[in-house]
C-alpha cells in the first residue's frame, strides 16, 4: 500500500538507540463447550486432545519498550505491544494487533494501531492502520543528486489505511486498497517550501483507492524462509473522492526466498522494487528510500523523485537462543524518469543486523540493523523483516 511513512518508521531511525526487550506469554484457557456425560468425556477433560494442548501453548502477547535518543528528538520513550490471536495449528501464521506509542523531549509524538486479521478459512485478510503523529522533519530538494542543504518543517498528520485481501487457489492474491490522510504543515517563511512551487508544502487532505494483484507462495509473511512474491499495486488519489490533489502511484514488488546450504536454518533473500508516480504528487508521497525497509539507515526523504528502483539482498542465519543475525546489501536510485537513471548515482546501504524473536513460532522478530549508507553510519530498529 502506498502511503506516507507511519510513526513507527520515523520514531526509531536514530543515531543512538537502546532497546530493552521482553516477551509475555499468555496461554489460551478456552475449553470446548459441553457437559461431561460419562467417564470417557471425563478422561478427555483430564487429558486434553493434542490440538487443545497446542492451542494452550501458543504465545498470545509480546512487547518491548523503546528508550532512545538522537539530536533530532532528544530523549524518546515509548513502546510496542503485540497481540497474537490463537490459531488452529501452532506453526500457522496468526492474526495480530500491533500498538505503538511514543513521545520525545522535543514534543514530538506518534501513535498507531494496526490489526492484521485473517477471516473465514484464511481466504480473506483485513489489514487496517490508524495513525497520528507530530514530527519535525528535514526537507531536501527533489532529485537524485540533491545537495546537503535542507530546511526544517513541522508536520501534524492523522490517517487510516485499509487493505482487504482475497486469496485464490492458495497463491493468487487480490487487494482492495483505501487510504485517507489529513496533514497540517508548519514551514519556515522565506524558505524553499514557502515559495509555492513545492507540491505538498501546504495543509491538505489526501484520499486514495486502489487495486493490487499478486502471486505469493511465502511460508510466512513475518519472516519467510522460502517462496516468492510478485505483486503489482496501483493507487489513485482523486479530487472526485475527496482528495485535494490528483496523483497516482504504482509499485511493483518482487521477492525471492530460499533455504541456504551454508548453515542450517539459514535463508538467502532477494528483493526488487520499482515505483513510479504521476500527477501532482505531494513531496511527502514521492518515491524515496525510506531508510527502514529500503536503503536501511538513510534519512527518510533524503532522496526523492517521481520514479525509484531498488534492489536488496540479504543472508539470514541463526545464532543462539532467540537471537539470529543477518548481513545485507541494498541499492536504490531515484530520478524524474527511469531513462534519467545512471549507474554512478546509485545509493548503497551495506551492513549487518541482529534479530530477537519476540514470538519464535510466528517468526516475529524485533530487528536492529547498522549500515554504512550515504557516506555515514545509519541505524534502524523495527519489527518484522525489512522484506
Amino acid at each position: 500500500m502506498t502511503q506516507r511513512i507511519l510513526p513507527v518508521t520515523k520514531s526509531i531511525s536514530l543515531t543512538f538507540a537502546l532497546v530493552c526487550m521482553f516477551s509475555i506469554t499468555v496461554c489460551s484457557s478456552s475449553v470446548m463447550g459441553g457437559e461431561v456425560s460419562n467417564e470417557t468425556d471425563q478422561a478427555m477433560v483430564d487429558e486434553p486432545a493434542p490440538e487443545l494442548i497446542a492451542k494452550k501453548k501458543q504465545q498470545r502477547w509480546a512487547a518491548f519498550p523503546i528508550i532512545a535518543s538522537s539530536p533530532e528528538t532528544g530523549l524518546m520513550l515509548g513502546g510496542m505491544l503485540f497481540h497474537f490471536l490463537p490459531t488452529d495449528e501452532p506453526d500457522q501464521e496468526a492474526s495480530t494487533i500491533d500498538l505503538l506509542a511514543f513521545g520525545t523531549a522535543e514534543g514530538q509524538y506518534g501513535f498507531s494501531l494496526t490489526p492484521n486479521i485473517f477471516l473465514g478459512e484464511r481466504d480473506y485478510k483485513i489489514t487496517t492502520s490508524f495513525y497520528a503523529n507530530y514530527w519535525q522533519a528535514n526537507y531536501y530538494q527533489i532529485g537524485k543528486d540533491s545537495p546537503e542543504d535542507h530546511e526544517e518543517y513541522d508536520s501534524t498528520s492523522y490517517g487510516a489505511v485499509l487493505i482487504l485481501e482475497r486469496r485464490l487457489f492458495d497463491s493468487f492474491i487480490v487487494d482492495l486498497l483505501a487510504h485517507y490522510e489529513s496533514s497540517d504543515m508548519d514551514i519556515e517563511q522565506g524558505g524553499m517550501l514557502s515559495t509555492g512551487n513545492i507540491i505538498g508544502a501546504e495543509d491538505g487532505e489526501y484520499v486514495g483507492v486502489g487495486l493490487a494483484l499478486g502471486y505469493d507462495t511465502r511460508d510466512n509473511t513475518n519472516g519467510p524462509s522460502k517462496g516468492i512474491l510478485a505483486k503489482y499495486e496501483n493507487i489513485i488519489y482523486d479530487q472526485d473522492i475527496g482528495s485535494d490533489l490528483d496523483f497516482q502511484i504504482q509499485t511493483l514488488n518482487l521477492r525471492y526466498y530460499t533455504p541456504s546450504s551454508f548453515m542450517k536454518d539459514s535463508v538467502f533473500a532477494l528483493a526488487a522494487q520499482v515505483k513510479s508516480s504521476h500527477g501532482d504528487v505531494p513531496f511527502q508521497y514521492l518515491p524515496t528510500p525510506d531508510g527502514t525497509y529500503i536503503l536501511r539507515g538513510i534519512e527518510h526523504g533524503r532522496y526523492k523523485d517521481m520514479d525509484m528502483v531498488a534492489l536488496q539482498t540479504e543472508y539470514r542465519f541463526p545464532l543462539k537462543w532467540k537471537f539470529s543475525g543477518t548481513v545485507f546489501a541494498e541499492f536504490a536510485q531515484v530520478a524524474n524518469d527511469f531513462s534519467d537513471m545512471e549507474l554512478d548515482e546509485t545509493k548503497t546501504s551495506i551492513g549487518f543486523g541482529i534479530r530477537y524473536a519476540l514470538n519464535p513460532e510466528q517468526r516475529f522478530n524485533v530487528r536492529g540493523d547498522i549500515a554504512w549508507v550515504d557516506d555515514g553510519i545509519g541505524m534502524i530498529i523495527n519489527v518484522r523483516e525489512a522484506f
